[in-house]
């Protein structure tokens, strides 16, 4: 009966060619391909699931992720519950400001300062304790602000021969807090303008009317129109951003791990044990599908516990402040689970793309202590299209930047950022995932005549040459 054969390459050194051994087997070699691919991503996935590294950082970075996205309401709710407000009086040197008494210009100052139209809602402490004092009393009310017993001091008064308002800021702090004093601008910016109003004859409503904001569309008339809602460009945004982030984190980390497993089976020489069992196709194929679905799962369990942690702001708001104002409205729509998607098929390319190259680089080193040298050239090339896809997103539209985003090894976060902000048409979606599974088929046949005669390779570090004759050996 005939037999298959299959050739399994033998140690070499840097001098010598690549040699191999041709060893007989059964016919059903090839049929078990996808058999001992199977096998080698079983072991790699629970391998790395099962690393108590691995347990322990995915353990740490979901504690962060609910901790950031509780951080607001945490902030308010001891906010609310505090004894602590910021105590500010006002003393109104200039008169009558836009027909208002004390009483008027307490309450006007109360609730701008607190954000809301009457200071405060029911279930929480202003953080403005807010009163006024009568004219000509200031200088006794410095002396309370220079002991620490009164936080601001705001003083209002009207310049010999001048009709504006002129506003003094007391406060004890070295350094003036910056949102405080922040607040206490737009504060006198709003009274200016209103006792300008009411000196030129204008009503309240007028003024109102008069500094209304103006109806603003903006109409592409480049493209397809944008029917998104604002919920959903806003969405596009946050998904743009956290996902160029966590795709190049990504990549790059479960590359490392990629070329680490593979110089650590090299350097302990389980290498020419495993390539007896298995090809190094397969051998490469199954170490980077099975880390990959581990990074998967790893980002899966990210992305659903930080939308749930969102989702349960409004209902612990609701319990703790007895209010449910400030919590997240998440809008699932279908823009919103298109984006989602393609981040998953622009992460699932780049890691392709990029770990067949790392394992690559991981079988021409001797230790795991040389790995991160010979990954260097990967890891600038992939942080180009990184820093393309922040200084781009104020220009997506630019040549440059439509360019770089075609090019399959900087796609996954440029293309990203252009579709998150909606300046990607369907058909550039298409085009640059068909460039990158061409490229990765390209990447894959390179890579793997590098892995194959790589693996066993325990001379020095190839240099360019050698690798050039290393990828065209069949």
């Amino acid at each position: 009966m005939a037999k298959d054969t299959l050739t399994t390459p033998q140690p070499q050194t840097l001098e010598q060619e690549p040699q191999t051994t041709t060893v007989s087997l059964g016919r059903d070699a090839r049929q078990n391909t996808l058999r001992n691919i199977g096998l080698i991503i079983e072991h790699e996935y629970k391998k790395r699931l099962t690393q108590r590294s691995f347990i322990i950082s995915t353990i740490i970075i979901l504690v962060l992720i609910v901790i950031g996205a509780c951080v607001p309401t945490i902030i308010q709710y001891f906010t609310a519950n505090s004894n602590s407000q910021t105590k500010v009086v006002v003393v109104n040197n200039a008169g009558t400001i836009a027909g208002m008494n004390d009483t008027a210009l307490r309450r006007y100052v109360d609730s701008t300062l607190n954000g809301t139209a009457s200071g405060q809602s029911a279930s929480e402490k202003a953080q403005f304790a807010v009163s006024t004092a009568p004219a000509g009393s200031s200088n006794n009310l410095q002396k309370q602000v220079k002991d620490g017993t009164l936080d601001i001091l705001l003083v209002l008064d009207r310049a010999p021969g001048q009709d504006d308002v002129h506003f003094t800021y007391y406060t004890h702090a070295s350094s003036p807090d910056i949102a405080t004093t922040s607040q206490v601008q737009t504060l006198a910016s709003q009274l200016s303008l209103l006792d300008r109003s009411s000196r030129l004859g204008l009503s309240a409503d007028q003024t109102s009317k008069l500094f209304a904001q103006p109806a603003f569309s903006v109409v592409n008339l480049g493209q397809a129109q944008d029917k998104r809602s604002v919920g959903d460009i806003v969405a596009g945004y946050i998904i743009a951003y956290a996902g160029i982030i966590l795709i190049f984190m990504s990549v790059y980390l479960y590359g490392m791990t990629v070329a680490m497993g593979v110089a650590e089976e090299k350097g302990s020489r389980i290498m020419e044990i495993l390539v007896n069992a298995a090809t190094p196709l397969q051998l490469m194929a199954g170490k980077i599908i099975g880390i990959g679905a581990a990074g998967l799962t790893q980002m899966a369990a990210f992305v659903v516990v930080g939308i749930t942690a969102l989702l349960l702001q409004t209902p612990l708001k609701a319990a703790l402040l007895g209010n449910n104002t400030g919590g997240l409205n998440l809008n699932i729509t279908g823009n919103f689970i298109t984006l989602l998607l393609l981040l998953l098929v622009y992460f699932i390319l780049g890691f392709l793309l990029y770990a067949t190259l790392f394992a690559a680089m991981g079988a021409l080193v001797k230790r795991q202590d040389e790995v991160q040298n010979a990954v260097q050239p990967l890891t600038w090339l992939f942080m180009i299209g990184y820093f393309v896809s922040f200084f781009g997103i104020y220009s997506p539209d630019a040549t440059w930047v439509r360019v770089i985003s075609y090019i399959p090894f900087w796609t996954p976060t440029t293309m990203l950022m252009r579709v998150g902000i909606g300046s990607a048409a369907g058909w550039e979606i298409g085009l640059t995932i068909g460039l990158m599974l061409i490229t990765i088929v390209i990447c894959t046949a390179f890579a793997a005549r590098i892995y194959r005669a790589g693996v066993l390779m325990y001379g020095q570090k190839p240099g360019l040459g050698q690798l050039i004759r290393l990828a065209r050996t069949k």
